[in-house]
């Protein structure tokens, strides 16, 4: 028979393992990292009522390791029976859809979920996508709509007759090739790879990294937290953010404006136009390497040049 102690430390476990559930169900992540902590301070305080702090610090690491583990595994066996037992209808088991279905594109193509979307830009004239969604064709335009916030969905979209692409979501990854006439991506988190050209290309998002190879006429990048990495080659480019990191070349850039609370990282400077670098914040620490000479024109308001 348990004693009183045992059935408390039993109780804190499977209160633990019950939070290690929720934690794994959610997609969100703040709450994951909550429920996680949660997890760790009542273990913590049971333990040191209960068992020597070496003993509590070996326990609370095997917890902390092997449990999330142990839950993934066996929740994901359990969790596929009652799916395909259809035993929670009303409860959205799998957090990922991908594609089931296929339409052919349209010139112009606007996506607003609720929920995440994963979509890969292809060669083509398909789009492929989860069944579940809602599709509406009007003539040269591609309306989706839909979804779940629980869930990603994957999309697939050729890029052959593509020329508009809107993508609205509570979070968006995008990768892959293209030539567009007008992107924009509007979502909580943004975050972009791959070799794109777009003559119009706007970026709404509390949090957006962009990597790789961008090029176009206009571009507009909105955030709290910014992070741009690769080559940038537009006429025009206004960054707005609160932190913003830059590890960038820009080439054959004729203005780019940068107005942040802090800036800081590394700007190559190429091409063969004259470039209007303007970098306003109130603090921060940028290196400018100038490969163009005197066609650089470089303005600073309270952020540190360091010129290589």
């Amino acid at each position: 028979m348990f004693s009183i102690v045992q059935s408390k430390l039993l109780g804190t476990l499977i209160t633990i393992a019950v939070l290690g559930l929720v934690g794994w169900l959610t997609p969100f992540a703040p709450f994951k990292f909550i429920v996680a902590l949660a997890s760790i301070v009542i273990l913590a305080l049971s333990l040191r009522v209960y068992i020597k702090r070496i003993a509590g610090l070996v326990v609370l690491s095997i917890v902390i390791f092997l449990l999330p583990m142990t839950v993934n595994l066996y929740s994901r066996i359990i969790f596929q029976a009652l799916e395909n037992l259809n035993v929670w209808p009303y409860v959205s088991v799998q957090t990922e859809r991908k594609p089931t279905a296929t339409i052919q594109i349209e010139p112009s193509i606007s996506i607003k979920i609720d929920g995440s979307l994963e979509v890969s830009l292809v060669e083509g004239r398909s789009l492929e996508y989860p069944s579940e969604l809602n599709v509406r064709n009007l003539q040269d335009r591609l309306e989706i709509s839909g979804g779940e916030k629980s869930r990603k969905y994957v999309l697939r979209i050729g890029t052959d007759v593509l020329k508009t692409l809107q993508l609205s979501a509570t979070s968006i990854s995008l990768k892959g090739e293209g030539s567009l006439e007008q992107l924009e991506l509007r979502a909580t988190a943004v975050n972009v790879r791959g070799n794109l050209v777009s003559t119009r290309f706007f970026v709404d998002g509390t949090g957006v990294n962009m990597s790789g190879n961008f090029s176009g006429e206009n571009l507009i990048v909105d955030g709290t937290g910014v992070n741009l990495n690769g080559r940038f080659s537009f006429t025009r480019t206004k960054i707005d953010g609160t932190g913003v990191n830059l590890k960038v070349e820009l080439r054959n850039c004729e203005s780019v404006i940068v107005d942040a609370v802090g800036v800081n990282g590394t700007i190559d400077v190429t091409g063969t136009l004259p470039t209007v670098l303007v970098l306003n914040g109130t603090g921060g620490t940028v290196t400018v390497r100038n490969k163009i000479g005197n066609k650089l024109q470089l303005q600073s308001s309270n952020v540190k040049i360091r010129s290589e």
